[in-house]
């Protein structure tokens, strides 16, 4: 009974935690470590100016700080769409934003604005560019998951970047540190590189057509106002936080959260977690003035608010713009959504902050409009979560129930030679048995293979069309391609699920690599692509134990 119990809790473990969760080694080095670098400068610039927030005021190095992020998140996503190396990009940006660690380490005003100067435009760039990254690396069925890991564990790290901050004398140093860490970057960008095709960017869509597309505008309108709802936390109570609750609390709930976001559907986590965040609002409006909230200090109470709030925000953006930026005609624009929704964020909390400060002092001013509408600045951010929960209940779920169920919806693999020679062929469904099947089968992989060929030439040939074909669909059968320089992959599925071209596409790189001497000499032997089955296992089991690949 007990060894069923462990049994039944690892099978839960590993469906909940693990499944679809996959990396490759060098990939998830250069992402974690890159992720890291950006966690300690955001970390320690945050801490270094954020300290008048909880004076009650609000610089004007902040304010400058705020607005000239969100500049620069919307010039960085075009400027980062027209880059196709993008992790030689982050590292060159890193060494501009190094030097700006520099300048702003010196005691003279005037160095240490340059310095910020530099930071505020480099930091953006850095996110868009390690954004790009990610989402090229995961796709629908593990995203939230791996980028709420990704954030929990550099966010934990980051904190260690305090010391810099607590002891001002080290600051200065503080740029070492981060070119030690990109040496390291750039040592693992020799075995890790995202070069993007302008094959894959290949677009009719416009950008404008893409922001303004009903479920982007909810999405976007959506994150704006929940970042309006956290200016005015801020406003009203600085970041006065238990910093241990704070980091503890942000961990677990950023787990949970991205476990959520994978396993239940993106919509609904979102609106659970304004669920939760409407609780810490209510609260706090009860027990307004008070030190104690349901029994606890307040300082450890904001502590628990702020962690369902900041870094859960910042994880549903990622993921949903990510969302939005990986279909197929968005690619292009990978960058500028990303930057879009960040922009919207930043903006939405200044927003919220003035917006807090002024109707409080308008009360403040005028008590008489108590008698109009009672006590509206600590009801504000209930109404509008009220508002915003019926308007979320129209959006888009991205993640479908049927995408969980992408292993069973394959039915047979081709692999075969730009001459329609078959290279490697699998069935997911039960292998014949019997010699005269095996023959048979090998028969018609042969015949399937040319015929496939043929079909791929002679729509390109009727379409007069450039672009490589991607889908057939025919009565419930779904035949998606993937082109190699000297090969064709075909998965034939009976469901239409996107999920299945980014394996398939992944398959085929990966296959290209490992075989590519033997495809440009192919002369028609195919037995060395025999161990094409260990590709079929990275790529097409579905992972409850292993998170490399």
């Amino acid at each position: 009974m007990i060894l069923m119990k462990k049994e039944s809790f690892k099978n839960w473990f590993a469906r909940v935690f693990k499944r679809d969760v996959s990396f490759s080694k060098h990939s998830f080095v250069y992402i974690f470590l890159s992720l890291l670098v950006l966690a300690l400068i955001v970390e320690v610039i945050l801490f270094k100016y954020i300290g008048t927030f909880e004076s009650g005021a609000m610089d004007l190095s902040v304010i400058i700080l705020v607005i000239g992020i969100s500049v620069s998140f919307l010039i960085s996503g075009s400027l980062i769409d027209n880059l196709n190396n993008k992790t030689r990009a982050f590292n060159i940006v890193l060494l501009i934003c190094i030097i700006g660690l520099f300048f702003n380490g010196f005691n003279e005003l005037f160095f240490s604005y340059i310095g910020l100067i530099i930071i505020v435009i480099t930091i953006p760039q850095l996110t868009v560019l390690w954004f790009s990254v990610l989402i090229h690396e995961t796709n629908i069925l593990n995203r939230g998951r791996i980028t709420a890991f990704l954030i929990a564990s550099c966010f934990l790290l980051g904190m260690t970047g305090l010391i810099f901050v607590v002891f001002e004398f080290l600051y200065r140093y503080f740029f070492i540190l981060i070119f030690l860490l990109l040496f390291c970057i750039v040592w693992q960008s020799r075995k890790y590189k995202y070069i993007e095709t302008k094959e894959r960017l290949k677009s009719d869509k416009k950008f404008k057509e893409i922001i303004f597309e009903k479920h982007f505008f909810r999405y976007s309108s959506s994150f704006t106002v929940l970042s309006f709802i956290l200016g005015d936390l801020l406003a009203r109570y600085g970041f006065t936080v238990e910093i241990i609750t704070f980091s503890i609390m942000t961990f677990f709930y950023l787990i949970a959260s991205g476990c959520s976001l994978d396993n239940i559907g993106r919509k609904i986590s979102i609106i659970l977690g304004i669920l939760v965040l409407s609780f810490f609002l209510i609260s706090s409006g009860s027990f307004l003035g008070m030190d104690f909230i349901f029994g606890i200090p307040k300082p450890i109470f904001l502590a628990l608010h702020y962690a369902c709030s900041l870094t859960p925000l910042l994880l549903a953006i990622i993921t949903i713009s990510g969302d939005f930026s990986t279909e197929r005609g968005n690619l292009k624009y990978r960058a500028r959504i990303n930057g879009l929704f960040m922009a919207l964020m930043f903006l939405g909390t200044i927003i919220g902050f003035f917006f807090s400060r002024w109707i409080n002092g308008l009360y403040t001013l005028y008590p008489e409009l108590n008698n109009i509408i009672p006590d509206f600045p600590n009801l504000l951010d209930s109404f509008i979560l009220v508002i915003l929960l019926v308007w979320m209940m129209a959006m888009k779920e991205f993640l479908i129930s049927k995408e969980k169920n992408w292993s069973s919806a394959m039915i047979n693999l081709y692999v075969f030679s730009a001459y329609g020679v078959g290279l490697y062929y699998h069935s997911f469904e039960e292998s014949p048995q019997g010699e005269e099947k095996e023959k048979k089968r090998e028969m018609d992989e042969d015949l399937i293979s040319g015929a496939l060929t043929g079909v791929v030439a002679i729509i390109s040939e009727i379409t007069q069309s450039k672009k490589q074909l991607r889908k057939i669909d025919k009565e419930g059968y779904h035949l998606l391609f993937s082109f190699g320089k000297y090969h064709v992959v075909c998965l034939i599925s009976n469901l239409d699920l996107p999920v299945l071209l980014k394996k398939l596409d992944e398959f085929s790189k990966d296959f290209e690599i490992k075989f590519g001497k033997d495809l440009k000499n192919f002369v028609g032997n195919v037995s060395p692509f025999d161990s094409t089955k260990f590709l079929i296992d990275k790529y097409f089991n579905q992972k409850y134990g292993l998170f490399f690949k």
